[in-house]
């Protein structure tokens, strides 16, 4: 039996040689020759002149790595047809390498919403189950509220809640001021100033007062847990968590809930408190309108349940901040980059929904209030 010489691999320029007989376990080395050709010259051809044969592997990726590229050769030898043969036929079974065509600019754009608009529904569904697993351990801490962490309750209402009375106070104080002089200038041209009291206390006490506030949480906190949840997961704590046996949703969720439902109706009464007082500001400056006058038409056209209705609008919304927050945290699979794209997620997500829990329950608030009569 003739032994089967050993093969013998070389690079000259552009020219990878081959002596001998190619296995499927020298078809690296014929790869990396191949790959140093590249890098000489922009043509390249493998010559098997000298090659006395080769198993089915290694012709197919000696094809790969040859006659698939637009600028690659092969010569054969010329008492081996049966080299050229194989290579034939992997030329005929090769699919045509031809880019696919380029959808024009509408259907790529329709194609981009429609991806978005399934992304989005997605999110929803995901965050709707979430909802309900954290509505679930909510549910099992009043039940058993020995076991529920008010430690780190207290410590989420005093980050979310006292350090953001600063910030709420003095942008609802301004925001007063600004619709108080607006409205007091455009009511002051046919001698109505007299209800710049009643369009600012409606506005700062039904919409302004409890948006302005849950935005501004959603902004500081709802960001601060998908963070914290998010960095969490890409360091593998939540799982670790599960496998002790501890319930996520529980532990690091439900006390996130609790701490805003818990200050958010608070923070709203100081938005209106301090959004009423600078239109009693603007009322002295702009409009020499007395304080008892100012204070007088607040009595006469509001009612409690103006004040009481902004802070039920502030438990939903303290909800919905939460819930999203800890959410966006918890789709995190990544590393850094995905931890901030979950953080603007959340805030994103929340404001929107925020929004919208807004209008349904002021259209609902419109059918049930009461009519005041001047």
């Amino acid at each position: 039996m003739t032994p089967i010489p050993d093969i013998a691999i070389s690079v000259t320029g552009g020219v990878v040689h081959v002596r001998g007989f190619l296995r499927t376990a020298s078809a690296g080395r014929l790869v990396t020759a191949l790959r140093e050709a590249t890098m000489v010259s922009e043509v390249v051809t493998l010559d098997l002149s000298e090659c006395t044969g080769m198993e089915t592997a290694a012709a197919a990726t000696a094809f790969e790595a040859t006659l698939s590229g637009p600028r690659a050769s092969v010569s054969f030898p010329p008492g081996r047809p049966e080299l050229r043969e194989v290579f034939e036929a992997f030329r005929r079974l090769a699919p045509p390498a031809t880019p696919p065509p380029r959808p024009g600019l509408l259907r790529a754009h329709l194609e981009g919403v429609g991806a978005d608009v399934l992304a989005a529904g997605d999110v929803l569904h995901g965050l709707w189950r979430f909802a309900g697993q954290s509505a679930r351990a909510l549910l099992t801490a009043v039940r058993r509220p020995g076991s529920f962490r008010w430690s780190l309750a207290l410590y989420h209402m005093e980050h979310a809640g006292v350090k953001a009375v600063p910030i709420v106070a003095m942008l609802c104080w301004l925001l007063g001021t600004v619709l108080g002089f607006q409205a007091g200038y455009q009511l002051k041209t046919f001698g109505a100033e007299i209800f710049m009291p009643d369009l600012l206390g409606y506005s700062i006490t039904w919409e302004i007062g409890p948006l302005l506030a849950a935005i501004l949480v959603a902004g500081r906190s709802s960001s601060a847990f998908a963070a914290e949840i998010g960095t969490m997961r890409v360091r593998q704590e939540v799982d670790a968590l599960e496998v002790m046996g501890f319930d996520v949703y529980r532990f690091l969720v439900a006390p996130k809930v609790i701490a805003l439902v818990l200050v958010m109706p608070v923070l709203i009464l100081i938005a209106d408190f301090f959004g009423l007082l600078g239109g009693l500001l603007i009322g002295g400056w702009y409009l020499n309108m007395p304080a008892p006058v100012y204070l007088s038409r607040l009595h006469l056209v509001m009612l409690p349940i103006d004040f009481y209705w902004g802070i039920l609008k502030g438990l939903v919304f303290a909800v919905i901040i939460a819930t999203v927050g800890c959410y966006m945290g918890t789709r995190v699979r990544g590393g850094a980059a995905e931890v901030g794209q979950a953080t603007t997620a959340a805030v994103v997500t929340s404001v929107f929904l925020v929004i919208v829990a807004d209008a349904l329950i002021s259209l609902l608030y419109i059918r049930i209030r009461p009519t005041v009569v001047v």
